[in-house]
């Protein structure tokens, strides 16, 4: 009895670690993607041109359904897994690439939001490594919540830039972009108007999330304050 109670125990923690190693390559395969976009796709949008020989997405994309792969094998409910995994199966899927070999056209905004989807895989990954590593809820749900706004201010700014810099005289470049989401989401507003209907559901979008974590931050360092002082007041915790 005890020996199998000490095998599970020691596969449960097999498992646990294999999840980090996981996560942290997903991550690190998801910046590696984003500095890709910025670096890359960035610039040829201002050309209005396609990158279509992009092959380091494609085996990111690779490397994501290979990790998804191998988290089915180490659940021990994979029926449930697969549903619950079944979004990311989708974003990771290097769609660019098939359509590329099926040689099918797509316009600029298609083209470029398909590209853009594997990003979520790493935003999800982030999520669930914060969840694994960070025992203290209050810090964790804290780390999720500024995760969730720099993913969503990120992603704001290519849909931003992708259907505004063709048609707004005021986006020149990316840089135009970071600071009208700068001034978005801090609510002090931005001189750069947007003119697409894109444009305006990412900014409406990008400003509802900076109004939430501003009220979270200082929640957050109150509740740390509090907690502090009644470590302090306590005399059982000296």
């Amino acid at each position: 009895m005890t020996t199998n109670t000490t095998h599970a125990t020691g596969l449960e923690t097999f498992k646990t670690i294999a999840r980090k190693i996981l996560y942290l390559f997903a991550i690190f395969a998801s910046i590696v993607l984003i500095i890709d976009i910025t670096l890359v796709d960035i610039p040829n949008i201002q050309n209005n041109s396609l990158v279509r020989n992009n092959h380091l997405q494609f085996w990111i994309c690779i490397y994501f359904l290979l990790d998804l792969l191998s988290g089915f094998f180490l659940s021990d409910h994979r029926l449930e897994y697969f549903r619950r995994y079944l979004f990311l199966i989708l974003v990771s899927i290097p769609y660019i690439n098939v359509l590329n070999y099926f040689h099918l056209e797509l316009s600029t905004q298609a083209f470029y939001l398909l590209k853009f989807l594997p990003i979520f895989r790493g935003v999800i990954a982030l999520f669930l490594l914060v969840k694994l590593l960070i025992s203290d809820r209050i810090t964790g749900l804290f780390v999720s919540y500024l995760t969730l706004f720099f993913s969503i201010a990120y992603l704001q700014t290519l849909l931003f830039y992708l259907f505004e810099i063709s048609v707004n005289p005021q986006v020149k470049n990316y840089g135009d972009v970071i600071w009208w989401a700068s001034m978005t989401a801090t609510t002090l507003g931005s001189n750069i108007i947007p003119v697409t209907t894109a444009g305006k559901i990412s900014t409406a979008i990008l400003a509802v999330a900076g109004i939430t974590i501003f009220p979270i931050f200082t929640v957050y360092i109150t509740t740390m304050i509090q907690n502090l002082s009644k470590k302090h007041s306590d005399p059982s915790s000296k």
